[in-house]
């Protein structure tokens, strides 16, 4: 079929799926039915090659209804000397599940999301690593040497053992063994550092059992690659994200002959996407020393945020894009772009409005990543029921990515339900998907009739995943909207959330919000704020302001993060966070907090400061022993010209330190 100048390749998997070529069609708004192949990729393999031709020639592209033969499908256009498809699974998502017979609706969804894939600009950036092939291989059995073995051939390799174990030393070796303790290792793919005690190395003449010279302590190295046999704790935390950072079980035969196969490629330059844009003149981190959020700090499991001044830095290289500090980021400065919210929102719009026109009911989303969720999805459509019919898998790189911009832009679209199958072993990833999940939930609170609308499932299990899904609840119905995702997530939300409550007329447009959120107003004490106006100079986001002409203190909420810089700063204490979102359109307008007459000098009539800070200056040293005299009062009550003149008109000058003494000499003492 052809949609959009793509060709578009379906096949039943020799009749394991029941797709319907009508249904199909009529969603994908096809004149006439698809053609539906059997066995694209054995009996029918000449189809193949014939739509990859006449696709070159006709300068259209291809997209392929199939994961699974993605190896010779990419090599049979290698050797045509052809442009590699755009793969993409309907087999373990939708025809492999009891309820396959239902699912027209959700993969003509699926392959018009496919067309659109495939047809959008890729906009992501990549980083450049460029590796010399320095592997150290660390651990403390014969695994290191047999692995040391298998890679010298590709690699420049380092042996480093824990202890002197008992094997014969290889009669020719193109690789160092070592002996040592890795005592720290920092860096990333090309650039690792490494701090090791008790070093030695190996003895040439080393003969029925190695042996090792002088031991030195705190021996630094280098390289490019680490692969980690120890068996012990990872020695890099997050470490299966990291580049080039292999842990293995070495009695996993299976794992380690699949990491040399991998690690001997590691050889050369290759490039990384960078998964976040980080702009520090956004960031909240802290003002003049006081530390305001620090959210992307705590939730970092690579450790590749450092506190830099004021603000932070992103190590875009150690970054693994597991996406917490775009979810947690109250400005927008930690903005994930691989991919944005406003790219994958829009992908989930077109998707919805999709199955909407052809189903004419909500559907439901989830997410999973590739490295956990792919697996276990194909697994239950093997053995269990596979996904519902209604139930549409959105892959992406790490479940982390998931903030509540993302969920409440889902419910927006028109998805009824949005799950999140997560990695029980991602702890911090999913502390923090939680509190999205609970802010995200509290936003939509008005439509959920007490179910949630969101849902995080923690399993390695397929069969719990099965059971799951089985007892799943719709919220009550709602009507979806038509919103604009763009700008940063704050502002997504506020656009999304502003059309669910004009299309399902919410009570209010002030909605309550856990402790922490992201969106608030300030409570200020007006009797005891002096207008000193410390917290406007400090806010980092522009929400709290002053008035130029005369002395007021103003605040716009939509710019307000709750960082909570304003109440650490204010010396009179009189400031507090109240986390709401407000969706009526006074919250994006200036709202006077305090106000107060200005204080005009006592002598000149000339403006220099407020009635209410003056009179607590006057409060403050009224019992000082320098302010008893009315004279010494009435200087408080001048502006900073006036008070020094008066200074030195008065009799007991508080500057006159009198007469200058006489310096001293030695003959003073003789």
């Amino acid at each position: 079929m052809e949609i959009n100048e793509t060709e578009v390749l379906i096949c039943n998997c020799g009749e394991t799926m029941p797709l319907d070529p009508k249904k199909i069609g009529d969603g994908c708004n096809l004149e006439s039915k698809p053609k539906i192949f059997n066995s694209l990729c054995t009996n029918e393999i000449n189809e193949f090659e014939s739509a990859l031709i006449n696709s070159s020639e006709n300068n259209k592209k291809i997209a392929v209804a199939c994961t699974q033969q993605t190896k010779l499908f990419t090599e049979i256009a290698e050797e045509n000397n052809q442009e590699i498809p755009y793969f993409f699974n309907i087999r373990e998502t939708s025809g492999w599940s009891k309820s396959s017979k239902k699912a027209s609706a959700k993969i003509s969804s699926q392959i018009l999301d496919a067309v659109e894939m495939l047809n959008s600009k890729n906009t992501s950036r990549s980083l450049s690593f460029n590796s010399a092939g320095r592997c150290l291989i660390y651990g403390e059995n014969e695994r290191v040497i047999e692995v040391a073995e298998a890679l010298s051939e590709y690699l420049g390799v380092s042996a480093l053992l824990t202890k002197n174990i008992s094997i014969i030393p290889p009669t020719n070796t193109d690789f160092n063994i070592l002996m040592g303790k890795v005592k720290n290792l920092k860096g990333y793919f090309g650039n690792f550092e490494v701090k090791i005690d008790n070093f030695a190395e190996a003895l040439p003449q080393s003969k029925d059992e190695i042996i090792f010279g002088d031991v030195s302590q705190d021996v630094s190295s280098e390289c490019d690659i680490f692969i980690d046999l120890s068996g012990s704790d990872p020695l890099i935390s997050s470490h299966e994200k990291r580049d080039g950072y292999y842990k293995v079980n070495p009695e996993d035969k299976t794992a380690l002959q699949k990491l040399i196969l991998d690690a001997q490629t590691k050889i050369g330059e290759f490039e990384k996407p960078i998964y976040v844009n980080f702009d520090e003149n956004l960031c909240a981190h802290s003002r003049n020393k006081i530390t305001g959020c620090s959210k992307c700090l705590e939730v970092c499991p690579a450790n590749a945020i450092q506190i830099n001044g004021d603000t932070v830095d992103i190590n875009t290289a150690v970054c693994g894009g597991c996406g917490l500090c775009g979810a947690v980021c109250p400005s927008g400065a930690a903005d994930v772009i691989w991919p944005s919210s406003s790219h994958l929102l829009n992908r989930l719009q077109k998707i919805s409005s999709n199955y909407l026109r052809i189903e004419n009911q909500m559907p439901k989303l989830l997410f999973h990543d590739s490295a956990h969720g792919a697996g276990i999805i194909s697994y239950l459509s093997r053995i269990y029921d596979g996904l519902p019919h209604d139930l549409i898998p959105i892959e992406i790189h790490s479940t982390g990515r998931v903030g509540h911009d993302l969920l409440v832009g889902a419910t927006a679209a028109g998805f009824s339900n949005v799950l999140v199958l997560c990695n029980p072993q991602k702890n911090i990833e999913n502390e923090t998907l939680y509190d999205q999940i609970n802010l995200a939930n509290a936003m939509v609170g008005e439509i959920s009739n007490g179910k949630a609308f969101y849902k995080a499932i923690e399993t390695n299990d397929p069969e719990k995943l099965n059971d799951e899904l089985l007892k799943l609840e719709k919220p009550q119905k709602f009507n979806h909207t038509q919103y604009v995702a763009t700008g940063t997530n704050k502002n997504i939300v506020r656009t999304a959330l502003k059309g669910l409550s004009k299309e399902n007329k919410f009570k209010t447009d002030v909605i309550e919000l856990p402790q922490g959120s992201p969106y608030g107003n300030v409570t200020i004490d007006e009797n005891n704020c002096t207008l000193c106006l410390a917290c406007v100079s400090a806010c980092p986001a522009g929400a709290l302001q002053d008035n130029p002409e005369t002395p007021q203190l103003l605040f716009r909420e939509d710019a307000c993060i709750q960082c909570g810089i304003c109440v650490k700063t204010c010396p009179e204490k009189v400031i507090s966070l109240k986390p709401q979102i407000n969706l009526a359109d006074s919250s994006m307008s200036s709202e006077l907090k305090v106000e107060d007459k200005p204080f005009p000098c006592k002598v000149c009539g000339k403006i220099f400061g407020t009635q209410k800070s003056i009179e607590s200056i006057q409060k403050r040293l009224s019992n000082h022993s320098m302010f008893v005299d009315e004279k010494r009062i009435d200087l408080i009550l001048m502006c900073e010209d006036c008070r020094v003149e008066e200074q030195f008109k008065q009799d007991d000058k508080i500057m006159d330190v009198g007469e200058r003494p006489k310096p001293r000499t030695t003959d003073d003492y003789n």
